[in-house]
């Protein structure tokens, strides 16, 4: 018998003289197992994203079928695996194929989630399987498969799932290290079990191609070796931490740090000199018996061959692909992208380390670095992540707390439960669970060291602590099964199965079914195409050839991925603001023409645009020759018969002002240098735009020489009374209604999540701003384009009534919140028109947000309630609230007598 402490641990080589049993078991936990892997991706398939989604998924398909360059440190690894799904016709849109990769390593882990939990259990039962007896089997399979199921159906694991990313194949490489390393536990000491520990390194290896979060799993893997090799001791126990960091600094520090190093310094061939000195070792050691140093050395060599996918980054940069971030085609380039030197350090301590202003704003909530950390890092950031998974969330807004009403809590009192059995009955397996948790849990927060606020919700970051939580699960339904299988007093096999039985399809319902219940409509992808009609929008709002300024990813990953993707628009030239303040990018928008996309004109050489930087300045007067965009806005509202608010000029004029200033000085920042020097380039020879999305901020000056096109504006010789206010009713109608997609925005059948709602949100205030266009002047006619195509000359008062219906049933307010002065200016449209009845919904949308709201810190919900009051005729209303708002706000009384005259 082989033993772990007080634990029988069912070696590899001890077998029952009966075999029927040993693969009865076997074969049983297989099937289950594979019930597992077939239930989640069934349920994933169901959900799955029809095409890719917003913030990374675009860039990550869209460098996968082309084998592009994405932002460092890459995933070549996966990349290569996308790319081969990309080219298998399981679905129509390409998008698809790559989101069913993440279905099936979600699905694979899943199924790894429960076969670790039987390891674990057989290991905590200190007894053999192929003897358990029915209610044994019950309890063991059975609270695995409740286990798994919960980490399937849990927030942030099955959001990942559906869609592209690199977080279900890093929780799929995590499972598969942990599973293979139990394996090897089982085996040891028979002769090949060596191979598993061989396997462990080479998919650590592999996992650098994907996510370093795989990294994190390497504790657990010592200390597994350690309990099996080692009595454990004071003096040993401390030599396995240090062992532990050893081998994490060796993985790190020396090969995923230091290797680029080297290449730097001897180019390929070090590389190469680095493998040959690692195979004399591997031949030396073998012919001389030597094992231990053998195993060390193919363990070094195998990790070593799993990190050259990175190889593949550096492969392509030299090919020049249409996206290749951070150029790193030369030795020195490419060891700055795998070691992301682009995002800076941080330190551990202090914990508000951040000198920006918006940081430093938020830190003064907090008493010091220690509240900070409890209130902020570790609550907020993580233990709220925690309580989403298997307690409850709030809402599917950004912010939700933890609802112990939403899955009553059942899964984490579970998992607590399991946490318990497992160290009463095996601490030593259970102190390795709880290291995965620890690791890729608190560790994880404490070197993240996160400054508030983030851009979004950061809960997958910590699927792997997830994943930890999800085995408790399983071993604390293992136990409560087993307890109610004992309820059954008598001796009776089948009534203690009964009772197991019953208990499991409680558990299965309680937990899982509970968890589907909760989960299933805010996860369900399936017809969702809103990333891609938000891309589609952007694009083709674009005259030929243009140049568009983008923002941040959500406006610029869906269009690359259309370009390179679809191959929609690739004559548009998409400009990265963000990119735009480094050299590499400046230089490839000059020099490169992706798709066939004309280059960028610069003034720079390419010296000056590798080296750009911050430039003192103050506020000056630009004026740039039109070129033939005068005659083009003189045609375009001649052809629909709008009016210009004031004649084009020749020229292009505007006051160039700093988009930074500190301690009283002016500066161009890279970007808005490298705006100026494009339009200063390129105006007049090719049109000039700005994504909707882009802050004025960004826009150099410009935001008074924009036309309103849609998604985009764009930059006309034409000065505005005020920024952004010039729209040409003709070419946005022709937009709004006949090029832009709006798939199933207004279906309710079809879930759309925050970021799809917010950004759709961007689309109601553009019909609202081309019905107040219209009704200006609502006895005129326009020229818009009609059902076929052909040009209908409309009279503009009903047209703006007919564009606000159109709004309405496209975005309903109780999906897309509209703005108080939104609903307050449809209202007037409405009434203005004669169409008292349809102002109505707006109207109760404004007070539903006045009975939420307070008069003193919400005045605009009451101000445009009175303005919409006093458009419909209910004088006596409008003047009830312009009555309260004057108590609540003296200061105000001009303004609110304002809406007497209205």
């Amino acid at each position: 018998m082989l033993h772990a402490g007080n634990a029988y641990i069912p070696a590899r080589f001890h077998r029952p003289k009966n075999r029927c049993y040993r693969m009865k078991h076997r074969k049983l936990n297989r099937v289950v197992a594979l019930i597992m892997f077939l239930a989640a991706e069934a349920v994933y398939l169901a959900t799955m994203a029809p095409t890719l989604s917003f913030w990374d998924c675009g860039e990550v398909i869209a460098t996968s079928r082309t084998l592009g360059i994405p932002h460092p440190p890459g995933a070549p690894f996966f990349l290569l695996i996308g790319h081969i799904f990309s080219m298998l016709p399981f679905f129509h849109d390409i998008g698809a194929r790559i989101n069913f990769v993440s279905t099936l390593e979600s699905s694979a882990t899943v199924m790894l989630t429960y076969l670790i939990t039987v390891r674990l259990i057989i290991s905590s039962r200190g007894t053999n399987p192929d003897l358990w007896n029915l209610p044994e089997k019950i309890s063991a399979y059975g609270g695995a498969a409740v286990g798994a199921l919960a980490l399937a159906f849990s927030e942030s694991f099955w959001f990942n799932a559906v869609e592209t990313g690199l977080w279900a194949a890093s929780s799929f490489f995590t499972a598969t290290v942990i599973w293979m390393i139990l394996c090897w536990y089982e085996e040891d000491p028979a002769p090949g079990s060596e191979r598993w520990l061989l396997a462990v390194m080479y998919m650590i290896g592999l996992s650098i191609g994907v996510h370093l979060l795989c990294l994190l799993a390497l504790f657990s893997v010592v200390l597994v070796y350690y309990f099996k090799k080692y009595e454990v001791t004071p003096r040993s126990f401390g030599l396995m931490l240090l062992a532990s960091l050893a081998l994490f600094f060796l993985i790190y520090r020396v090969i995923i740090k230091e290797l680029p190093v080297l290449m730097v310094m001897t180019s390929w061939w070090g590389l190469l000199a680095l493998v040959v000195l690692l195979s004399l070792g591997i031949y030396y050691s073998h012919r001389n018996r030597m094992a231990l140093l053998n195993t060390g050395l193919l363990s070094v060599l195998l990790l070593v061959l799993g990190y050259t996918t990175y190889m593949l980054i550096f492969v392509r940069a030299h090919a020049g692909p249409p996206i290749n971030e951070n150029d790193p085609s030369t030795i020195a380039s490419f060891f700055s992208y795998v070691n992301r030197e682009q995002y800076g350090e941080w330190p551990l301590w202090p914990r508000m380390w951040s000198p920006e202003p918006l940081h430093r704003y938020f830190y003064d909530r907090y008493s010091g670095d220690i509240d900070y950390f409890l209130n902020y890092q570790l609550d907020h950031m993580y233990l709220r992540y925690l309580g989403w998974q298997f307690i409850g969330r709030q809402h599917d807004m950004e912010g939700a707390l933890v609802d112990w009403g939403v899955l009553w809590g059942l899964p984490f009192l579970a998992g607590i439960g399991g946490m318990a059995s497992h160290f009463r009955r095996n601490w030593k397996m259970a102190s390795v669970v709880a290291a995965l948790f620890a690791m890729t849990g608190v560790v994880l927060v404490i070197y993240l060291n996160q400054t508030e606020p983030q851009p979004r919700e950061r809960d997958y970051s910590y699927v792997g602590s997830f994943f930890a939580f999800a085995i408790w699960i399983g071993i604390g339904m293992e136990w409560l099964l087993a307890w109610a299988a004992g309820l059954a007093k008598s001796g009776d096999e089948k009534k203690r199965a009964l009772f197991a039985a019953a208990a499991l399809v409680a558990g299965l319902l309680l937990v899982d079914g509970r968890m589907v219940q909760a989960n299933y409509r805010t996860h369900d992808r399936s017809g969702n195409y809103v990333p891609w009609d938000w891309a589609w929008n952007i694009l083709q709002s674009c005259e030929k050839d243009a140049i568009l300024f983008t923002n941040g990813d959500n406006d610029t990953f869906p269009l690359w991925y259309l370009q390179e993707v679809e191959r929609i628009r690739t004559d548009v030239r998409v400009v990265n603001l963000s990119l735009a303040n480094t050299g590499w990018y400046l230089l490839q928008l000059k020099h490169e023409s992706p798709r066939g996309a004309r280059p960028i004109d610069f003034s720079f050489n390419d010296e000056e645009l590798a080296s750009i930087t911050y430039e003192p300045i103050d506020s000056l007067d630009v004026a740039l020759p039109a070129g033939i965009e005068q005659r083009r806005l003189v045609e375009d509202a001649r052809r629909s018969g709008s009016s210009l608010p004031s004649a084009p000029d020749d020229s292009l004029r505007w006051r160039l002002v700093p988009g930074l200033n500190y301690k009283g000085q002016g500066y161009l920042r890279p970007q808005d240098i490298a705006v100026f020097e494009i339009v200063a380039g390129n105006y007049g020879r090719r049109p000039i735009c700005f994504a909707l999305t882009v802050d004025p901020e960004g826009m150099i000056g410009l935001d008074k020489n924009l036309r309103l096109d849609g998604m985009v504006y764009k930059v006309v010789p034409l000065r505005s009374a005020s920024p952004m206010s010039f729209v040409d009713a003709g070419r946005l109608y022709g937009n709004l209604f006949g090029v832009y997609r709006y798939r199933n925005l207004g279906n309710r059948k079809v879930y759309i999540e925050q970021t799809g709602r917010d950004l759709a949100g961007n689309y109601p205030p553009l019909f609202v701003r081309l019905a107040l266009d219209l009704a200006s002047a609502p006895e005129r006619s326009l020229t818009v384009s009609g059902p076929g195509g052909q040009p209908v000359t409309r009279q503009r008062g009903p047209l703006a009534v007919e564009v606000l219906d159109r709004a309405a049933s496209l975005f309903p307010l109780d999906r897309y919140p509209a703005t108080p002065s939104l609903a307050a200016s449809a209202v007037s449209i409405y009434a203005g028109q004669g169409a008292k009845q349809k102002a109505y919904p707006y109207i109760k949308y404004l007070e539903l947000l006045a009975s939420q709201g307070d008069e003193r810190r919400d005045p605009a919900i009451f101000f445009n309630l009175a303005r919409a009051y006093r458009a419909v005729g209910r004088d006596r209303d409008a003047e009830a609230i312009a009555d309260r708002l004057r108590r609540a706000l003296p200061e105000a009384g001009g303004k609110l007598d304002s809406l007497k005259q209205e």
